[in-house]
């Protein structure tokens, strides 16, 4: 049937209206519940709900002070989040207010007074946000009255400008308070709840917003002609007293019932206070009467106590989704080359090694290779690659490995891969070609002598042990020293080269010296290197004057750093100042 609606009808155009949205409504609908999973099942028990949507997943709420066992959820999907506790706390608090004022700025001769503020705050866990309101007062003092005051100073000022007998008598003077300093206000703004214990709690509140200020009302008048009061001074609050301002309240409260805690309260504030001043005007032969306006910064502190209940408390709880399990992950298993790993082949060999490999999957139908080719260069760029389906490879012609003479490396891997959904780790091998050998000449290494570094201790003058220079001759000739430790090895290629020195001498421990001779000195008269271990007296050592007695030592030196290795030989010897060459070496003990 086909309906035909005229365009000038609104109503027609109204109703068709109401059908497209209709029919788009439920088209809509029809998709979302496709989409939008539906709840089969909802199980409480023991404070844990079990819900079961049309998809598979499965949702438990606990709620607070309950649990699920950990066997639950093992092995499983699980999403876990958590709902914190949410509750309302309101809190009175009562106290001091304590006025700040600038050392420069008593103009409104401010004193302590009283304050009551009552904060309502919602919680969501540890953070929270409410609204604070309050009042409180500040009393005036009596300063404003001094001889120093505003109204002394203008009293001053006006009997200055005018003749005696128009001038304020101060006896005559009237001073009065007609209202202290008050503010009302209203602030919203965060607050913070922080468990000290158990039983303790910290609650941190800041708030800003609308302060409606009321300045103080004092002042002074005197009497005038005809008995009227004439105004000299006035402080009243200005018109304009809403101003913008800002608290922070910190309460410690103790929990002593379930809904109830007790505690301290300190706050800060600070806001601005506008006022008008009314006085004389302090002009000569004026009798004006003066208004002005001023503005001050206002703070203070205000300490008490404060009370606080919670209500509206609804539990927080802990929110499982076990979502359904996940398909099973494909795996790409890792191949096993065939081929040789680690052939080096002969300079100039045309062989190119062969690439071969097996699967290691239950279905290797599914899979395909990857093969890389790599210099051993370091760049990490493969200079050849190439994606197969079989198990083995040949490299194209023209792909060139031997490299001349020099030493050419190489290494491929392999990688399996299914429908591109995983790739396996990388099985490598390598291979290389050697270089062309190098006849290289080696000259014969010099080998390195022996050093030793010897002292000569001296001297003691031969008398009665030797009779003089014809007395006794001992037995035993000349020895070579010989060494019980093994010399060191030089390095391979090292040379030992060691300067002859010469050092000053020096004090060596006194020895008692042999039977007949007198022993004058224990100084080691010579030091020097030399790759000889006998005895020989030295051509840069001058000759004793008279025959004496000497001690010799020698010590092996190592070849790698010329430090002493142990002691080769150590022995006194004879000579004569007119028989240098003849140099006689004194047995331990002469035979008698």
């Amino acid at each position: 049937m086909t309906q035909i609606f005229s365009g000038n009808s609104l109503a027609k155009r109204l109703t068709m209206g109401l059908l497209t949205c209709f029919a788009i409504g439920h088209v809509a609908s029809a998709q979302d519940l496709k989409t939008k999973p539906t709840i089969v099942s909802s199980l409480t028990d023991n404070g844990i709900t079990t819900t079961t949507y049309s998809n598979g997943q499965v949702v438990k709420t606990v709620a607070d002070g309950y649990y699920l066992d950990s066997a639950f959820y093992k092995n499983s999907n699980v999403l876990r989040s958590t709902k914190p506790k949410r509750y309302w706390k309101a809190t009175d608090r009562v106290g001091v207010a304590i006025p700040f004022c600038k050392e420069e700025d008593k103009s409104l001769f401010l004193k302590p007074g009283a304050y009551n503020s009552l904060s309502v705050n919602h919680f969501w866990g540890k953070l929270g946000l409410g609204l604070m309101g309050g009042y409180q007062n500040f009393n005036v003092s009596n300063d404003y009255q001094g001889a120093n005051g505003p109204i002394a100073n203008t009293i001053n000022i006006i009997n200055l400008n005018r003749p005696i007998s128009e001038r304020i008598n101060p006896n005559s003077v009237k001073y009065d308070t007609q209202g202290n300093y008050e503010d009302f206000y209203l602030l919203i703004g965060p607050a913070l709840a922080l468990p000290l214990g158990k039983k303790w709690n910290l609650d941190l509140d800041l708030k800003g917003g609308l302060f409606n200020t009321s300045a103080p009302r004092f002042g002074a008048v005197t009497t005038g002609a005809l008995g009227a009061d004439q105004l000299i001074y006035r402080v009243s609050p200005s018109a304009s007293k809403n101003q913008l301002g800002g608290l922070l309240s910190v309460d410690i409260l103790y929990n002593f019932a379930k809904n109830w805690a007790v505690g301290v309260n300190g706050q800060g504030f600070l806001t601005s206070t506008p006022y008008t001043v009314t006085g004389a005007d302090v002009r000569p032969n004026s009798s004006q009467i003066l208004t002005r306006e001023y503005s001050r910064s206002h703070g203070g502190c205000n300490f008490g106590l404060a009370l606080s209940h919670t209500f509206g408390e609804k539990t927080g709880n802990t929110v499982y989704s076990l979502l359904p399990p996940p398909p099973a992950p494909v795996v790409c298993a890792v191949p096993t080359l065939q081929g040789e790993n680690g052939m080096m082949y002969d300079n100039g060999s045309t062989t190119i090694p062969s690439f071969r490999w097996k699967s290691t999957s239950a279905t290797p139908e599914n899979e395909e290779y990857i093969f890389k080719l790599y210099k051993a260069d370091g760049s990490g760029t493969p200079i050849y690659q190439q994606t197969t389906k079989n198990a083995n490879l040949s490299l194209p012609a023209n792909v060139a490995l031997v490299n001349g003479d020099d030493c050419s490396f190489y290494y491929y891997t392999v990688q399996s891969s299914v429908e591109g959904k995983c790739l396996s780790e990388a099985a490598a091998a390598s291979f290389g070609y050697k270089a062309k050998p190098v006849v290289q000449n080696i000259a014969p290494v010099k080998p390195v002598e022996d050093q030793y570094m010897f002292k000569i201790f001296g001297g003691s003058t031969a008398t009665k042990y030797f009779g003089g220079t014809q007395g006794y001759k001992p037995r035993r000739k000349v020895r070579t020293a010989t060494s019980t430790v093994a010399p060191a090895k030089p390095a391979d290629g090292a040379v030992a080269v060691a300067k002859p020195k010469r050092l000053v001498p020096r004090r060596k421990k006194s020895v008692s010296g042999a039977t007949g001779v007198s022993t004058y000195s224990s100084t080691v008269n010579y030091e020097n290197v030399a790759t000889d271990p006998n005895i020989k007296w030295p051509k840069d050592l001058p000759l004793p004057k008279n025959p004496s007695v000497y001690e010799y030592e020698v010590q092996r030196l190592n070849a790698g750093d010329c430090k002493p290795t142990g002691t080769v030989a150590k022995y006194k010897f004879y000579i004569d100042p007119k028989k240098p060459e003849d140099i006689r070496i004194i047995p331990d003990k002469p035979k008698k």
